[in-house]
């Protein structure tokens, strides 16, 4: 069980990271609406009650995203993604995709994908669930093309296929930070100092 006033504390830095940097720079196109229409859960946990949060998703019919924080873990970004696969049971991994989010991670713009880690730096160590039934129509979106099909595009008889939403919002995120990377790591910064200090006061441990 987390202390409410630590939970209090990690939910108000989520928060801030939601609104502050996934929504500001646009980091997310289906975050914002999806808080917006109450479809966002969020459970503060400790890492051994992760797996009841993740099945409390599951029974959620009316649940789109969900977070499953975790202030008071002390491992670092191997250490989570470790957590992420243990947890994702042949049972749960039949219906969720879990994505890990951790405080610490290099920054690396040399490709979007690269990007990816640096920008999921949520206050806390956080895993995101999201069904795959939610996920297929994104999926269906992205046209497979067969070498037939590829020579047509290339002779200008064709059209090319719809790229991956995934990638699509990988490297408009990149575009993004080359464009406006001092401000992005500015907002990091600032949540990180008041994640310290909210933290600090409470005597919790922390990586950083």
């Amino acid at each position: 069980m987390v202390n409410p006033a630590l939970e209090r504390e990690s939910r108000r830095l989520l928060d801030r990271y939601q609104v502050e940097i996934v929504e500001r720079f646009g980091l997310c196109p289906w975050a914002a609406p999806a808080r917006a229409r109450g479809e966002v859960r969020v459970a503060v946990v400790d890492a051994e009650h992760a797996g009841a949060a993740l099945d409390a998703f599951i029974a959620d019919s009316g649940a789109i995203i969900g977070l499953v924080v975790m202030p008071s873990f002390t491992g670092d970004a191997g250490a989570l993604r470790g957590l992420r696969d243990e947890l994702l049971t042949a049972a749960r991994a039949a219906t969720l995709a879990l994505a890990d989010f951790h405080p610490e991670a290099h920054f690396d713009a040399t490709a979007a994908a690269r990007l990816v880690p640096w920008l999921r730096r949520s206050p806390d160590p956080m895993l995101q669930a999201v069904r795959h039934t939610t996920l297929a129509p994104l999926r269906r979106s992205v046209v497979l093309m067969d070498a037939a099909e590829q020579l047509e595009v290339l002779a200008g008889r064709g059209s090319p296929p719809r790229p991956d939403p995934a990638a699509v919002v990988a490297t408009d995120n990149l575009a993004t930070v080359v464009e406006q990377g001092d401000a992005v790591a500015a907002a990091f910064d600032e949540i990180a100092r008041d994640r310290a200090a909210a933290y600090a006061a409470l005597g919790v441990r922390t990586r950083r």
